[in-house]
């Protein structure tokens, strides 16, 4: 029973961090179209959040719990860091190959 609670509050704390990183996408690329969304997305993130502490919590009791449900939340986070800053230098990358075919013209 606690090792289902304890993976059910793995995948939510997933599930949060993939609502915030699309709230803050949608707040930081389209702040006035999606305001609604980005409410929904906030209520969903901190929903997870608060249901995967409460299973970390009934799992191994409240001082455990919370010290799990820490380290799954900042490894979840850590992911999505990790994952923002490759899709990123990736696009960088992809750009500066056709910025280098630009400026390789005779003027």
């Amino acid at each position: 029973m606690e090792i289902a609670l304890i993976i059910a509050a793995l995948m939510l704390c997933g599930v949060s961090v993939h609502y915030f990183c699309k709230a803050n996408y949608c707040a930081c690329t389209k702040a006035g179209d999606c305001d609604n969304p980005v409410n929904h997305y906030w209520l969903g993130a901190m929903l997870s959040a608060v249901l995967s502490l409460l299973f970390c919590c009934v799992a191994l009791h409240v001082e455990k719990g919370s010290l799990l449900w820490l380290v799954l939340m900042t490894s979840c986070f850590s992911g999505a860091f990790i994952s923002a800053k490759r899709s990123a230098k990736k696009r960088c990358i992809k750009s500066k190959q056709a910025d280098a075919l630009l400026t390789n013209e005779p003027n």
